[in-house]
């Protein structure tokens, strides 16, 4: 469990440790152009971790018993959309930084989960006091992302805990307490309630199949630091809260169950890069330097089966949503 947790980790910190190879270039233009760059490179990955957190919450609508328990792992991988592998930049859009080509107006360049190799990316020119310097747009890493999870997508990772309280409710904890692991630090809290509506449905009642309203908010905190050795203060902050709300049902055919749900998910995320950064065109150091905000909300539907092996309960779901999402769990029930 301890592995599937930190594996998730680590490829989202792999991700961001590459990306700062270019990070101080972008600011050699103004903080205004280097955070508009920014928003649209960073935004798989902000809005994945949004989208991707809200896989695993149940696998079925049926509520424990008073006191029942049920203590599994949930890792998620929110799918990246290929049209988010690039974004459209504008010169217009920009005033000290431009694409080097000027018989070009406009370019596709790679976000973090991008797929463009490094002789196929655009140039772009960086205006400063000194001058213009020429360099490559920040590269995508989508090639580490599938080298550690096997798909491009945005992986995440926690511990869930469900209790049952009275009136055939569920509460649902999610946790990973503050992990430290070599420069990077990761926490996930979350909560949850499932209720059963069919309880209070006449005739509906009497149907062989589970049916609950669901509700839950997850909040994941991730800072990863960007050259621990020689700017121990440069670092990058995510932080994302997202919430869901679906009516579920579930049918138990022997040892397998076929669950899924219907109804709607949103997330903020904040994105900051914090930390003295020094650049030829001034002589003041910039301060931390780039703030970004993404929300969104959208139907969700998702789909999943839940296997019952001895005394492990595996399940798999897919959720169409934004950034469809891939999530498995394992762990056990007493209900």
């Amino acid at each position: 469990m301890k592995k599937l947790i930190i594996g998730a980790l680590l490829a989202f910190s792999t991700t961001i440790s590459y990306a700062q190879l270019d990070f101080g270039t972008i600011l050699e233009g103004n903080v205004a152009d280097a955070n508009r760059y920014a928003e649209g490179y960073l935004e798989p990955l902000a809005v994945g971790f949004g989208q991707g957190i809200n896989g695993g919450w149940y696998s079925t609508a049926k509520t424990h018993k008073f006191l029942g328990l049920d203590i599994k792992v949930i890792a998620s991988g929110a799918i990246v959309p290929s049209e988010k592998e690039s974004f459209t930049f504008n010169n217009s859009d920009y005033g000290s930084i431009k694409l080097d080509d000027s018989s070009l107006s406009q370019a596709q360049l790679p976000t973090i989960l991008g797929s463009k190799e490094l002789g196929d990316r655009p140039l772009l020119e960086f205006s400063s006091n000194g001058g213009s310097i020429s360099t490559s747009s920040l590269p995508g890493f989508n090639q580490i992302i599938k080298d550690n999870i096997g798909l491009n997508a945005v992986p995440s990772s926690m511990v869930q805990v469900g209790l049952g309280l009275f009136k055939n409710t569920d509460l649902k904890v999610r946790f990973i307490p503050k992990q430290t692991i070599d420069d990077n630090e990761f926490s996930v809290f979350g909560i949850g309630i499932m209720h059963d509506i069919k309880q209070w449905i006449p005739g509906v009642k009497l149907l062989p199949f589970h049916l609950s309203a669901f509700g839950g908010y997850t909040n994941i905190k991730s800072a990863v630091l960007l050259d621990a050795s020689n700017n121990p203060d440069q670092v990058v902050e995510l932080d994302t809260n997202s919430y869901v709300f679906q009516l579920v049902a579930s049918k138990k055919l022997a040892f397998l169950t076929v669950f899924g749900g219907v109804g709607t998910t949103s997330y903020k995320s904040d994105l900051s890069v914090l930390g003295v950064f020094n650049t030829s065109n001034t002589d003041t150091p910039i301060v931390d330097p780039i703030t970004l905000n993404y929300t969104g909300s959208n139907l969700r539907a998702n789909l999943g089966i839940d296997i019952k092996l001895l005394f492990l309960n595996i399940s798999a779901e897919y959720a169409v949503q934004e950034y469809d999402t891939l999530t498995a769990t394992v762990g056990f029930s007493i209900r």
